[in-house]
């Protein structure tokens, strides 16, 4: 198996890729782009109300800490039949923790946009827009034309299929410690307003009891003073 240098991408990029561009050549690479739908897991509050999104162009989008996201490449990708290629995400955005959790490869006779699934491992969002040069493919000859090979077109949406997988909402780590977090401080205000409470009785009871004593002082003097008249 020989990878292909970029001076056969450059040869061969335009039965490689719909739109061709010889400037998304990253050494012996082609740089696929975000292209026009995606879909991000929603948290469990909103999992009734995510769908997916058609994006204008360069337009934004962010990916949760602990979210995972099924993202469309903007070109069409051509997989001739005696070839196969690899695909990964640019390591910029793998330091931010973004992670390729989908297929790594594209196989023989494969033709149509490629549907990345990624997941955001990191702690902070990761943010994304359409046209962002963000994948890469590779390719490689195969020793002979595979007889086995994929014939059908790839989808040029997402599939419903593919979304269902991961309807429900996802919990993600950050929002359970934030839930935890808001959990202990509703227990602390409750906490504060039962010792409120108490210290409140323990007031209250403290002025009974000198109410009490001080009546009964005056009870006692009084008992005192009419025995002493009898007597």
């Amino acid at each position: 198996m020989t990878f292909w240098s970029s001076q056969t991408l450059e040869k061969r990029i335009g039965q490689l890729i719909d739109p061709p561009d010889p400037n998304m050549i990253d050494c012996n690479a082609i740089t696929l782009r975000v292209g026009t739908e995606i879909y991000i897991t929603p948290e469990l509050v909103q999992a009734h109300a995510q769908t997916k999104q058609r994006l204008r162009n360069n337009q934004g989008f962010l990916i949760p800490p602990g979210q995972f996201a099924f993202l469309m490449t903007e070109e069409v990708v051509r997989v001739p039949p005696d070839t196969m290629a690899f695909i990964s995400m640019k390591t910029t955005f793998k330091n931010k923790g973004l992670v390729n959790v989908s297929g790594f490869h594209g196989d023989p006779g494969w033709e149509g946009p490629l549907i990345f699934a990624v997941f955001n491992a990191g702690p902070a969002s990761v943010h994304l827009y359409r046209g962002l040069p963000l994948f890469l493919i590779w390719y490689a000859d195969l020793d002979h034309q595979s007889d086995k090979r994929k014939t059908n077109p790839g989808s040029n949406q997402i599939p419903a299929v593919t979304i269902n997988n991961l309807t429900g909402g996802v919990n993600s780590l950050n929002v359970l410690d934030s839930r935890l977090k808001e959990e202990v401080e509703r227990r602390r205000e409750e906490d504060d307003k039962l010792n409120n409470r108490i210290h409140d009785v323990e007031k209250a009871q403290r002025a009974s009891y000198a109410a009490l004593t001080f009546v009964g002082t005056i009870a006692t003097g009084v008992v005192v003073y009419a025995l002493r008249q009898f007597l």
